[in-house]
């Protein structure tokens, strides 16, 4: 809790005792100290010391104040709570001052005075009265109980109500107010602000102390209960130099035994004079100060000493307080006493003014900061050596303005006859400075004394000391200031100009709205959509401190309103409202303070747009190649929110709305056309409001032109007539399925004669049917594999109304209007849907069915039978489904097949070794598929050892030859080419540890390329040659002309015909097979395939196999039937 927080604080106040003496001997605590000459900038210090007094502060380390005569405060918040339901109540303990103060004379909240029923008085609580409109509501919102802070007082009876406040929480010596607010919206906007006019502290008079001489009351020096509020400086500084808690508390003994020179000086400010020509008298010098115990005590004690004009000297032990005032010389110095010569000089512009301009607290004013100047800004009434003018004229133009601060001050004339004082010294006092024998031992700093000297022709000239030093030759310096009774006789001022008080209306009461108007409208966006808004008019409130206006509404039938708008604008609109709903709004106005009036209400049904939207007309279709661009004329209803577009495949003018399928479900307005795919049937649309009511006709459109496209059909499943799939709230009837129901005659249950409100062919009247079922197809169909596909559908629907039959109908036969066996209802529609799979487990969830586009490998339909009024059925008697897919066609060109030409492309131990070159089988694990078929070939120390192959090259060209490698001891390896008789040879060197190729032969591009991360290698060689004979692939480790010993690891050797290098191929499985692979399947074999062979030799052909939905495989032979590697482009299209 709060309390707790500032617990140790409140102790160290409560006990502490300040045991300070402050050494003045030989020194003064003078009265004048002038601030620096600054501009007047608008707000100065005072105005900020008189606003922070002003505030509550909330820290458990604040200092606590002390209040010497009358001054409104802010105090410091020490406790704060809150209890009742729903925190209904807030406590507060507010420390005002040291105690004991005389009185609490007003108290305000959030910067209005509070009316209460009674006086304020110490440990009593008080209530508002009902006159207080501001905190006033039908009950008091405010208790306040004050606590004037004597050493006796027990705790707040207010707080003890909380079980964290107990009686030993008693703040004793310290005055606070206990405040309990009760939660207000419109008079509590936030935490409140709590001010109280304080008449501060009880200070000692010796003037009132019979014990004393010249003394005559009660007052005694040591017991607190016997003194009294006062007003007077001299009385507030003695208090404060005596006090050991607060102040400097110095003990009596340091004092005068009678306080005589103390008496003396609070006579002076006691003196009364008259203001101005006409007023009651006033005291010379008041005070009225807010003690900073944060400061240093001996800085307090110069603002008391500055405010009473005095000088507190410290004097054979004493303290001595002397107000400069009008008065007598004690003694006169002649040239007899004064040793030396004497220093005379008036004062130069640095210490004079020609306006001084005085800081005070005006009550007038809340107790802010106020100045009062001399000369004053109307100087007439003054001599004109006195008016401003005529003084800085003297002064040579300059303006010399002195500004003080004199907060204990709360009299304007007070201030203003300060002001003339320190003018009137700045001007016209000299300044002297002597050396005189023991004669000045007498005087004190204060002192009046004459001179009488020839030098400057004095004859008991009268000057106030204002400093003395005592000399080790028993001589005294006196520094003195001219003084003059002139300066301190209070000449009658000009009475303060009053400003009236202004009549202004209570903050806390607020004029109501003028009135709330209604309205209704439809609203149309950019985007085409159009909803229904209410419109709210605000007529003005006649307050003129209305901040905004409080909008709120809710529909009739809730229970509590929505706060829809707060803002100064008077116009207001409600979107999206309900038609035909009626609605309630109510606003209210809220100043600037938070504080609400009462609402001023209003109703309104909501009109809005109940018929359906016109009929779409100039609807056309113009078809282009495999899109039919549909038009029509813009349906011009303001609240049209889109066009509903179907298709039904009939082309003989038998199409209608029931038994059509959605083709676009939404075509948002404003668009007026649309292109789909272009189909042979019957195009319809119709116009959608906002409501969802639709146009009473449909508006069609035939078209007998068909797309261009060539589309075949998948698959064709339909579920009529005999709807074997699974229904749920649905059952067949004559070949149809209708939604089911428990009334129907071959549906009810009991004797046939039993109820007698049933009709025979329904159930009871208007509670035939339920309003909601499903057929879902017995199959889901599989097109085999995912695929785009074209889904077209369609429906064939009436419905059924067994009330409106003949034998239901009641009155004349010949009366009735409409069909002989009732008319189609409109309440009830049935609609196809769709869910798609990729896997046939995880579906999509079924959505409404449009003629289009689908991807998917499977497909479920349902149908969904809805009723309106549970009095009509939707009656389906055939339902279709087409899927169909139009050609497809994958091609690709440069394709190469190919053969190896390198028998034992894996089996090295299997060539020819050659000059100590040998291969050993099966080392280590090969770069491809990690099988341990790598070989090792190692050499000898005889030159160029290798192995070798020799094959069958029965043509030239360009081609391919590559291995893959890794390094064993040695790192270099070389790669060979040629004929058996190595007539034409094409070779290059290769480092395994670089990765480079380091040499080639003419003709030749080597090429070398890291497999994995496991050091293996791809090395090829690309040439051209012309021969068509054997040729001979030879492996080198360390390269030819190696002469060391060592090894390399190899694996997979492959030569073939191309002129890039292809993927790897073993020679037992290189046949020049190449195998295509579709990214996407065709939905059967029946698919047509085209190969174009490139650079074929004479003889040349080929042969597609192994032709499944995937792919195929073409082989490229000679014409020795023997495969070789080609390049060729292929195309393949079907469904």
């Amino acid at each position: 809790m709060p309390f707790k927080a500032i617990g140790k604080f409140l102790s160290d106040v409560f006990d502490a005792v300040v045991d300070v003496v402050v050494d003045v001997v030989d020194e003064v605590v003078g009265w004048l100290t002038p601030e620096v000459d600054i501009p007047d900038f608008g707000q100065i210090q005072a105005d900020q010391n008189a606003k922070g007094v002003l505030v509550n502060k909330f820290s458990a380390n604040s200092f606590i104040p002390v209040v010497y005569g009358t001054r409104k405060v802010g105090g410091n918040v020490v406790f704060l709570e809150t209890s009742g339901t729903d925190n209904q109540y807030l406590y507060m303990a507010l420390v005002l001052s040291e105690g004991e103060i005389n009185d609490i004379t007003s108290i305000f909240v959030n910067d209005n005075q509070v009316t209460f029923t009674g006086d304020l008085a110490d440990n009593t609580q008080v209530t508002v009265a009902s006159s207080d409109a501001n905190f006033y509501d039908g009950s008091s919102l405010i208790t306040v109980e004050p606590h004037f802070g004597s050493d006796t007082q027990t705790a707040s009876s207010l707080l003890s109500t909380l079980s964290s406040w107990t009686s030993n929480h008693r703040l004793r010596g310290l005055a606070y107010l206990a405040i309990r607010f009760e939660w207000n919206r419109d008079k509590f906007g936030s935490l409140p602000s709590v001010q109280a006019v304080v008449q501060g502290k009880k200070v000692y008079n010796p003037n009132l102390d019979s014990t004393v001489t010249g003394g005559s009351g009660s007052h005694r020096a040591d017991t607190s209960s016997t003194w009294e509020y006062s007003d007077n400086p001299i009385y507030q500084l003695l208090d404060y130099l005596r006090n050991e808690r607060f102040g400097m508390g110095i003990p009596n003994s340091y004092f005068d035994s009678n306080f005589a020179d103390w008496q003396v000086a609070g006579d002076v400010c006691d003196a009364d004079i008259t203001p101005y020509s006409g007023a009651s008298a006033i005291d010379l010098m008041d005070s009225h100060t807010v003690v900073d115990t944060s400061k240093k005590a001996i800085d307090n004690v110069k603002d008391f000493v500055r405010g009473a004009r005095a000088y507190l000297n410290f004097t054979g032990g004493k303290y001595n307080i002397l107000v400069e005032t009008s008065g007598s010389a004690s003694i006169t110095l002649t040239e007899d006493n004064i040793i030396g010569g004497i220093t005379v000089q008036s004062k130069n512009k640095n210490s004079r003014y020609n306006r001084v301009i005085v800081s005070f607290i005006n009550p007038s004013k809340e107790y802010q900061s106020d100045t009062a100047q001399f000369p004053p800004v109307d100087e007439s009434g003054l001599a004109s050596a006195d008016q401003h003018a005529t003084m800085k004229t003297a002064d040579g133009g300059l303006l010399l303005e002195g500004r003080f601060d004199f907060s204990m001050f709360t009299s304007p004339y007070q201030a203003q006859e300060m002001a003339e004082i320190i003018l009137r010294r700045s001007r016209s006092s000299l300044d002297l400075s002597l050396r005189a024998d023991a004669t000045a031992l007498d005087l004190a700093i204060g002192d009046i004394v004459n001179i009488t000297h020839s030098t400057p022709s004095f004859s008991a000239k009268p000057f106030r000391v204002q400093g003395m030093t005592i000399n080790a030759d028993h001589t005294v310096s006196l520094q003195c200031s001219e003084h003059q009774d002139s300066y301190y006789t209070f000449g009658t001022q000009q009475e303060v100009a009053t400003i009236p008080d202004t009549t202004l209306p209570n903050p806390l009461t607020v004029q109501p709205p003028a009135s709330v108007t209604l309205s209704d409208q439809l609203i149309e966006y950019n985007d085409g959509t159009v909803i229904v808004a209410l419109d709210i008019t605000i007529g003005a409130s006649p307050d003129n401190f209305v901040d905004f206006y409080q909008v709120e509404y809710k529909l009739n039938s809730d229970s509590n309103f929505i706060i829809y708008a707060q803002g100064s604008g008077l116009n207001h609109r409600v979107l999206n409202v309900i038609d035909q709903q009626t609605y309630d709004v109510r606003v209210k106005a809220v100043n600037s303070l938070g504080v609400s009036s009462t609402y001023v209400s209003a109703q309104r049904q909501i009109v809005g747009a109940i018929a359906p939207p016109s009929d779409v007309t100039d609807f056309s279709a113009n078809v282009s190649g495999q899109e039919a661009h549909l038009s029509w004329e813009a349906v011009t209803d303001l609240d049209l929110a889109f066009y509903n577009l179907r298709f039904s495949e009939e082309t003989d003018g038998t199409a209608d709305w029931l038994n059509s399928v959605a083709l676009v479900e939404k075509i948002s307005r404003p668009a007026t056309s649309i292109s789909v795919p272009a189909r042979k049937g019957t195009y319809l649309i119709k116009a959608v409001d906002k409501l969802g009511n639709f146009s009473s006709n449909a508006t069609a459109i035939i078209s007998n032109v068909s797309s261009p496209i060539n589309f075949n059909a998948v698959t064709t499943q339909s579920e009529h007539p005999n709807f074997t799939g699974t229904k749920t709230n649905v059952v067949v009837l004559d070949n149809a399925i209708e939604l089911d129901s428990s009334e129907l005659f071959d549906s009810a249950s009991g004797n046939f004669d039993d109820d007698t409100t049933r009709l025979f062919d329904s159930g009871v009247a208007n509670a035939d049917f339920v309003s909601s079922g499903n057929y879902e197809f017995a199959n889901v169909i599989d097109i085999g594999a995912k695929h785009t596909a074209r889904i077209t559908a369609s429906l064939t629907q009436s419905a059924d109304n067994p009330d409106d039959l003949f034998d239901a109908r009641s009155g004349n036969f010949d009366d009735a209007s409409s069909n002989f066996d009732g008319d189609t209802p409109a309440n009830c529609n049935a609609h196809l849907e769709i869910a798609t799979s990729d896997d046939n487990t995880t579906f999509t969830d079924f959505r409404n069915f449009v003629i289009g586009e689908y991807e998917a490998r499977y497909f479920k339909f349902r149908v969904v039978l809805i009723s309106r009024d549970n009095a009509s059925t939707p009656v389906v008697s055939e339902v279709t489904v087409t899927i169909d897919m139009q050609d497809r066609i994958f091609s690709d060109n440069d394709i190469h097949s190919w053969v190896n030409q390198v028998p034992d492309s894996e089996a090295f131990e299997n060539w020819t070794t050659q000059n100590g070159g040998s291969a050993t089988a099966d080392q280590i694990a090969n770069p491809i598929n990690g099988q341990v078929t790598a070989d090792l070939i190692s050499k000898t120390t005889q030159n160029n050892g290798n192995v070798y192959k020799n094959f069958t090259s029965n043509e030239g060209g360009t081609y391919s030859v590559s291995v893959y490698v890794k390094s064993g001891t040695f790192d270099v390896v070389a790669l060979w080419y040629s004929d058996t008789s190595q007539s034409e040879t094409f070779r290059a060197h290769f480092n395994l540890t670089s990765g480079t190729v380091q040499s080639v032969t003419s003709g030749v591009t080597g090429a070398i390329s890291a497999i994995g991360t496991d050091g293996w290698y791809r090395i090829s060689i690309l040439f051209t040659s012309t021969f068509a004979t054997t040729a001979r692939v030879k492996i080198y480790p360390n390269g030819i002309g190696s002469t060391v010993a060592g090894n390399i690891y190899v694996w997979g050797a492959q030569v073939t015909k191309s002129s890039t290098l292809l993927d790897y191929e073993s020679y037992s499985n290189s046949t020049g097979t190449k195998t295509i692979t579709f990214n996407q399947p065709f939905l059967n074999t029946d698919y047509a395939v085209g190969i174009t062979g490139q650079t074929l030799n004479t003889g040349d052909y080929f042969n597609i196999t192994s032709k499944t939905v995937n792919g195929f495989n073409v082989q490229f032979l000679n014409s020795s039937d023997n495969g070789v590697g080609r390049t060729f482009d292929f195309i393949a299209k079907g469904t």
